[in-house]
């Protein structure tokens, strides 16, 4: 399946996140490329800089979110360590101050 442009793909992530399939199980269904979708999925997201929210419980040392219908829990240092470690990776990426090791798949 052929898909142009952007509405047209916010439509498809739409209706994957409605179908209740895994991006994998609808985009075989709905003859999509794979990684067509997650790239158009992260240019839709970076461009509407939308955020995923967090909950922090206040009573415990646990955060949690979902991301894609998978729901993720971790240590409130853990976390700051995962935001910091993007935060590095993310200023590294954009310099174009390091190189990937052999074999890294991207």
């Amino acid at each position: 399946m052929i898909i142009r442009g952007k509405e047209k793909w916010k439509e498809v992530i739409e209706a994957q996140k409605q179908s209740g399939l895994t991006i994998k199980k609808y985009c075989n269904d709905n003859p999509i490329c794979i990684s067509s979708f997650y790239k158009q999925k992260a240019l839709i997201l970076d461009e509407e800089n939308i955020f995923i929210p967090v909950i922090i419980d206040k009573s415990n040392d646990v955060i949690d979110f979902d991301i894609d219908r998978h729901r993720i829990f971790c240590s409130k240092q853990n976390f700051k360590i995962l935001l910091e470690n993007l935060l590095c990776l993310s200023i590294m990426m954009k310099s174009k101050i390091f190189m990937l090791p052999s074999g890294f798949v991207t």
